[in-house]
């Protein structure tokens, strides 16, 4: 087993480079096709593809790695399908049918949970088991890194060219696909894999659904996080009625950002010790942050709330990675980490679809579902889990 102090470094390098592609894949395909086309409905349409695609083939990608002799080479390929499916729209789009610019988005899609979630399954590979904590501080870190960074610079190219917000991912991914090398993931044995890939996927599907402390963990992370599409979807409604510019949508958004920066940085130095327990404080927090957005009369306390929630995020994600490592058998983890990864996705689309149409009613209700949401998920995770640590690990840190 490689040295943490070797392994760590290359694998958040390449983990933040990866995820900054992927956070900043989405917004600039929005931006890029709206500026081109001229049509915000076909450009979420555009969008939805790419994200249904990484929804759907989530499991397969996840069941693949595990199985793979090599997973570098499972890595390398979903950087350059996802690369390569980004260069192709920004070339066609004008220029091709937009079926084929759908079926592009779907073909780029299919590299997203590789760099998600099977990227942080190869951690307990890579780091002593003393270690493992602080370094999925770390790696939850990188995602609040690359959302705060990434999406705005890449949306921000469209004053160069209508496509230029494509080539900022594509150009991430080549990146990454650099520091890859110098990650020393483990190859496994030539030994003939003892059972089907059908097999394998059942086997991931059904630790998720079996194991108790998978399926509360699953449950909260995928519902609660479909609570949190409320807060996107209405950011530019409020930015008008109480920022007084639409503008004033990257502001809030930003700084929901910057709180994921500012605790990921706490947890990174004093990494989440009880994940059960994180998971659901961070939901029940999450959530009394997003009422708070809704109720917020002045700009300055929307943009406290919104700090507030974005804070809530890092030690959640740390404490879902520990608990998929700790719950999920090893053949299968990478499959375990990227089926999870496809559930939160899919059911944050179905919940900024429904938020959208929530609208109609105003920007109350979308709120209000949105922490009704996050208290489903605890009702139903807490009842369906198993049962909750004992009082006194509420009370005091270890």
């Amino acid at each position: 087993m490689s040295q943490p102090g070797n392994a760590l470094p290359a694998y958040l390098s390449t983990a933040t480079l990866s995820r900054s592609a992927t956070e900043s894949a989405g917004p600039a395909l929005l931006v890029a096709a709206i500026a081109t086309l001229g049509s915000a409905t076909t450009a979420s349409y555009i969008v939805a593809s790419l994200t249904a695609s990484a929804a759907v083939g989530g499991p397969v990608v996840g069941a693949i790695i595990d199985r793979a002799r090599s997973p570098r080479r499972g890595f390398t390929l979903a950087m350059v399908t996802m690369a390569a499916g980004l260069a192709a729209i920004a070339l066609a789009l004008d220029h091709v049918p937009i079926g084929v610019v759908i079926a592009l988005a779907v073909f780029a899609g299919l590299g997203y949970p590789a760099l998600t979630g099977a990227w942080s399954a190869q951690l307990p590979k890579l780091i002593p088991a003393d270690r493992v904590t602080h370094a999925y501080s770390a790696d939850a870190a990188t995602y609040s890194v690359a959302a705060v960074i990434a999406p705005p610079i890449a949306t921000a190219l469209v004053f160069f060219s209508a496509t230029a917000p494509l080539w900022m991912p594509v150009v991430l991914l080549v990146a990454a696909m650099g520091l890859l090398r110098t990650v020393p993931l483990p190859v496994r044995g030539d030994t003939p894999h003892p059972v089907s890939l059908w097999h394998d996927l059942r086997a991931g599907l059904g630790a998720i659904v079996g194991r108790a402390g998978l399926r509360r963990t699953a449950i909260i992370t995928t519902v609660g996080f479909a609570g949190q599409a409320a807060i996107f979807v209405s950011a530019p409604i409020l930015a008008q009625s109480i920022g007084g510019s639409l503008g004033f949508t990257g502001v809030i958004l930003g700084v929901f950002a910057v709180g994921g920066i500012t605790t990921a940085a706490w947890f990174t130095r004093r990494p989440v010790k009880r994940p059960d327990r994180a998971i659901i404080v961070s939901t029940i927090l999450s959530g009394i942050a997003l009422a708070a957005v809704g109720l917020a009369p002045t700009a300055g306390l929307l943009l406290v709330a919104a700090f507030a929630m974005g804070a809530t995020e890092p030690p959640l994600f740390s404490a879902m990675f520990q608990v998929r490592v700790r719950e999920s058998p090893s053949r299968v983890q990478a499959q375990v980490f990227t089926t999870s990864a496809s559930l939160r996705m899919t059911a944050f689309a179905l919940a900024t679809a429904l938020s959208g149409w929530l609208l109609h009613w105003g920007v109350g209700v979308v709120i209000a579902v949105g922490v009704l949401m996050h208290v489903v998920s605890l009702v139903i995770g807490i009842a369906t889990g198993p049962p909750l640590p004992p009082r006194r690990h509420w009370l005091r840190r270890p």
